[in-house]
């Protein structure tokens, strides 16, 4: 899909979501989200947004599955040795096809990971970093 046919499918976001999603899927920097709502679609096997910066607090997911399988989409931090599993802080649950579901997180200031745990989607491409910074 191109950029411009993915900003007439996301018409219906409005404010910074809105162009988040469209400027993120065109391959620039991060997106910088505020309000403390993260709108991600889920397909096979993409993330969009895929990197994302946000303030600490808490930050409510909702996530929109456009794919033909089903998704979800977690919130993880790299475990501290090599090897080690990471840990899974929260995030939705399970999203069918069509579906959109809501999670929600409370972060620190750091970096994270986003995925999807269903199988491995992750190993296919479904993650992104969601970085937390400011106050």
């Amino acid at each position: 899909m191109l950029c411009g046919e993915m900003a007439r499918v996301r018409a219906p976001l409005t404010g910074l979501v809105a162009s988040a999603l469209t400027v993120s899927a065109c391959g620039q920097d991060p997106v910088r989200v505020a309000g403390g709502t993260l709108a991600v679609t889920v397909d096979e096997y993409r993330l969009r947004p895929q990197d994302v910066s946000v303030a600490p607090g808490r930050l409510t997911l909702v996530v929109r599955d456009t794919g033909r399988l089903t998704h979800n989409l977690r919130v993880a931090v790299s475990g501290g040795e090599p090897g080690e599993a990471p840990r899974l802080l929260g995030g939705t649950p399970t999203a069918h096809p069509g579906e959109t579901v809501r999670g929600s997180v409370h972060l620190e200031p750091g970096e994270y990971r986003l995925v999807c745990t269903i199988a491995n989607h992750d190993d296919l491409g479904m993650r992104g970093v969601l970085t937390v910074e400011g106050r």
